[in-house]
């Protein structure tokens, strides 16, 4: 069982944040399978907290779980991430803060955040020391290997040194994108010298995966592998799983996205899932498209339907 905080968490295995994914309709979901350690929400921008700009109060709803939820913050200033963290933590029931130093989004980097602030460990040290005064939330960060080249070990020290829970490694470059195999080679050289609880990321598709990975850190975060297959943390808890159980999930998850999404957003929503979940399927090309040129969620949803694990 790993400590992260004050949170005692089961499962060695967690959910990545994703950009338009990892929203209120596929957490439930996954909360309902459970055999997952805890997951982290879409990234949310502390500015937009600071605002109360609704469509950031929108991404940031919650409901009653069983598997803890950490809430992903983006910013490139202490000030707005210590008054956002304080609201999440007298208004909201998340149970912990992550903080994105990773994303490679161009939208993103230009605005000073995400990997940008890879290029400045005191940057990052000022940020992080901020928030740790101000909240009592357990904190992780996720981070990349560097931004064009590696300095992930001074970037873990400056982590370390302020005080987080927690450290995520995705192991490529912001410079490599999600283009170039992740460098695992990496893990183990970080295990060495790393005290804190070391989350690896990167090209998780198989419990298959998972299993050899774990032996190099203390817990996995797994993303596109996870919108692939909500079944893979099941999986790698031992669950069998056969293709009437992930029908059943396609099922749940439509349904989970006409509760959430507003009508005039499901469509999107749906293709949205669409471009990881037909991964490695039978037919998945027709299937993309057929879902990808459907006028209507219902339609999309009959063609959704018929993916097979």
């Amino acid at each position: 069982m790993l400590k992260i905080g004050n949170l005692n968490i089961k499962y060695n295995t967690m959910l990545s944040p994703m950009a338009s994914i990892t929203d209120i309709s596929f957490r439930k979901l996954l909360d309902e399978i459970g055999s997952i350690g805890l997951m982290v929400s879409e990234m949310i921008s502390a500015e937009g907290v600071n605002r109360l700009n609704k469509r950031t109060l929108d991404m940031m709803r919650s409901f009653e779980f069983r598997t803890p939820q950490f809430i992903q913050l983006f910013g490139s200033k202490p000030e707005p991430f210590v008054n956002a963290v304080k609201y999440i933590e007298k208004e909201t029931n998340f149970s912990g803060i992550d903080i994105n130093m990773g994303c490679p989004a161009n939208k993103v980097v230009k605005r000073g955040a995400g990997a940008f602030l890879l290029k400045d460990p005191e940057k990052i040290a000022s940020i992080i020391r901020e928030i740790r005064k101000n909240t009592k939330l357990p904190l992780t960060v996720k981070i990349r290997l560097g931004y064009s080249k590696v300095n992930v070990f001074e970037i873990i020290d400056v982590l370390e040194n302020e005080g987080v829970d927690a450290i995520t490694v995705h192991f490529r470059l912001k410079s490599s994108g999600y283009n170039e195999k992740a460098d695992w080679e990496y893990a183990s050289l970080i295990k060495e010298r790393i005290k804190t609880v070391f989350i690896g990321n990167g090209d998780i598709w198989s419990a298959l995966d998972a299993k050899g990975k774990l032996k190099f850190v203390d817990a996995l975060m797994i993303g596109r592998g996870a919108v692939s297959n909500p079944l893979i943390f099941a999986e790698i808890a031992g669950e069998k799983i056969d293709n009437l159980r992930f029908k059943q999930i396609l099922e749940r998850l439509l349904e989970l996205i006409e509760e959430y999404c507003k009508p005039e957003f499901r469509l999107a929503k749906l293709k949205a899932y669409t471009r990881f979940m037909v991964h490695n399927k039978i037919n998945s090309k027709k299937l993309r498209q057929s879902i990808y040129n459907s006028k209507s969620f219902k339609e999309a949803g009959n063609y959704f339907k018929s993916i097979v694990l």
